[in-house]
């Protein structure tokens, strides 16, 4: 019984760390985007801090990662 609730918990914790907040596919196509459209310095700029807002945050704070790449993805188009 002990071997049981202990094998559930573990991989119920390691489920949600595995998960959580993962944004690697959306890094990689802004990336692509980026690289593969012509627009002005500012708005690169601008793209580029969206970028690191949600590298940063992809862990700690989800919604704000997927604001700034929603955004970021709207500038680029």
């Amino acid at each position: 019984m002990k071997k049981t609730i202990f094998i559930i918990l573990s991989s119920l914790f390691l489920s949600t760390n595995i998960f959580a907040g993962c944004m690697k596919s959306e890094i990689k196509e802004l990336d692509a985007k980026m690289n593969s459209s012509e627009i002005s310095q500012e708005k690169m700029a601008e793209i580029s801090k969206l970028r690191e807002l949600v590298v940063a945050n992809e862990h700690k704070n989800s919604t704000l990662a997927f604001e700034s790449y929603e955004k970021a993805l709207s500038l680029l188009n």
